[in-house]
């Protein structure tokens, strides 16, 4: 039940953190669109293991200021690299051009690219989003902890995978260490889960040995 627990309240964590951001992302604070992107994807990695209709609906919502949030940061980080590159690259001529090129021009749009999340923050889609994540919040203990670890293991595997693809082998070893880890523990739960409540001596000792395989497959 502690994993179940921990689920919730990060789930309900995460939520409050992004609700919470929205004032910070309208005056521009340092990081706060970065930080508001990232909660929406991590928010958008767990809503499709929630069922009903708010989860769906909050999923849609989250992909849509994920996407006016991205075009804010793509642009604040395209600035910031080009700045350090040029004082890297340290070449005097064309420096001026090449900086309103690259730096200047490119925050100026940055600054159109806030007064659209600044819109999108105004209008109606923002306020029913925030809405359902608040029904997404309070339906936060519907969420099972065994679901995410099998979508864990999923993601794990989809890096390995792909890292193979890639020729990169520490990285596919890291990602078949994590897959076996994530369905080791959700193999050994499923059986500790499917033996509770037989009173049985026997069974009750192959119940808690498999819950404690389980905790031990977490590290």
């Amino acid at each position: 039940m502690a994993a179940a627990a921990n689920v919730e309240t990060w789930l309900a964590d995460t939520v409050d953190s992004l609700i919470g951001l929205g004032p910070s992302v309208r005056r521009d604070d340092a990081d706060a669109v970065h930080k508001a992107r990232t909660m929406t994807r991590r928010l958008r990695v767990i809503l499709p293991l929630m069922r009903g209709k708010a989860a769906r609906e909050a999923a849609v919502g989250l992909r849509r200021y994920g996407k006016v949030l991205g075009g804010a940061r793509d642009l604040e980080v395209r600035a910031e690299l080009a700045e350090r590159l040029l004082v890297d690259i340290g070449d005097d001529d064309d420096a001026d051009a090449a900086h309103e090129r690259l730096v200047t021009a490119v925050r100026r749009e940055r600054i159109a690219a806030h007064r659209a999340v600044v819109a999108y923050l105004d209008g109606p889609k923002y306020a029913r989003l925030l809405d359902r994540l608040e029904a997404v919040r309070a339906a936060a203990d519907e969420l099972d902890a065994l679901a995410v670890q099998h979508e864990a293991r999923k993601h794990a595997r989809a890096m390995r995978y792909l890292a193979e693809a890639l020729g990169d082998e520490r990285t596919a070893e890291t990602g078949a260490s994590l897959q076996d880890a994530f369905g080791e523990h959700r193999d050994y739960t499923l059986l500790a889960r499917s033996l509770e409540g037989d009173d049985d001596a026997s069974i009750a000792a192959v119940r808690e040995a498999a819950r404690r395989r389980g905790e031990a497959s977490r590290g």
